[in-house]
């Protein structure tokens, strides 16, 4: 395996082919990006002897109805937004996969249309891997998380049923190992983690490529990793020095945006000396920082995606006949 031709290939066709910057952008925004978003704030204090009670604003009293309506508007956008991201995850993944291996099958061009064509075909065996090998991982983290926690609350339960938490040494003691079984239990899931990824890339390339179903796709993936063990070890290296390279690179990029935001608010109070229009005007600020950070993001998404599928390509040199989007997919 070339290792250095397939950076080439995937930077390539990363910055040529910007239709892919779509679904990019939407795994990054729905399917859980690599880099966290950045928040919004800022501070500011009373100047003069002003009355704090000026400054603050009222807070407005809302009626029996107006709170039913607004707790259902929040649950509804709770759970619409639960749904795209659970479409949208693993649409934009199908789409990224299998335009890549059209354009270097095929030589088709990737379109915006095609790559949901895609995507929406292998949903099903896509969400299928994504059950299999997810709900497990979620019930042990559950149980470790439980088991962490049963020191603390055997050490409350012997301390009296207090209102008040009294911090004796058997208290301290529960708090402690509490603690220390947590970080042990962070530990355990991160390394888990660390070895399903490429295993991970592998199913779903052998369900989108390879046009397998959800178990199909997980045994052939398995297959081909073990059989090219070595040659994923170094990609695995080599994807997670980009991806810390790239995590350092943010930083200063989302200190600068976040600053300008933070600058927009800040002087706007200094003008206006209103908290309020402070806010408003960060806020607005803020929204074209984080579109910035969300295409950067979904540029890198879209890259390290593309990287995984040159790799599979690369070890099976075997690609399917037929168009991806018309292939059944079977769980």
């Amino acid at each position: 395996m070339d290792y250095g031709k397939l950076l080439t290939r995937a930077f390539e066709i990363t910055f040529k082919h910007r239709a892919l910057w779509v679904f990019g952008i939407l795994f990054a925004l729905f399917g859980g990006s690599k880099s966290s978003s950045p928040g919004f704030g800022f501070s500011s204090g009373a100047r003069g002897n002003r009355n704090i009670d000026e400054m603050v604003p009222t807070m407005p009293r809302f009626d029996q109805q107006t709170i039913v309506i607004l707790i259902a508007t929040i649950t509804i956008f709770i759970l619409v937004w639960f749904l795209l991201m659970l479409i949208l995850r693993f649409v934009t993944r199908g789409a990224l996969i299998g335009l890549v291996n059209d354009l270097e099958t095929r030589e088709k061009i990737p379109t915006v249309r095609a790559g949901f064509e895609i995507g929406l075909s292998k949903f099903k065996s896509l969400l299928g891997i994504g059950l299999i090998i997810n709900a497990p991982i979620s019930v042990a983290a559950l149980a470790l998380v439980l088991a962490a926690a049963t020191p603390f609350l055997i050490a409350l339960a012997a301390s009296g049923a207090e209102r008040t938490i009294n911090f004796n040494p058997l208290t301290i003691t529960g708090i402690a190992s509490s603690l220390a079984l947590l970080c042990c239990a962070g530990l355990c899931l991160w390394i888990v983690q660390v070895v399903v990824y490429p295993f991970y890339q592998f199913f779903t390339r052998a369900c989108v490529i390879g046009a397998r179903g959800s178990r199909d796709a997980i045994r052939e993936g398995y297959r081909i990793v073990r059989a090219h063990l070595g040659k994923v070890i170094v990609l695995y290296v080599l994807d997670f020095a980009i991806g810390l390279g790239y995590g350092f690179l943010m930083i200063p990029i989302v200190l600068v945006l976040l600053g300008l935001a933070a600058g927009a608010g800040a002087l706007t109070y200094l003008l206006a000396q209103s908290i309020g229009a402070a806010i408003a005007v960060g806020g607005i600020a803020a929204i074209p920082m984080f579109a910035i950070l969300l295409i950067i993001s979904g540029i890198f998404e879209t890259f390290e995606s593309t990287l995984w599928t040159e790799a599979y390509l690369a070890v099976t040199q075997s690609p399917p006949i037929q168009s991806i989007a018309t292939e059944p997919a079977q769980t």
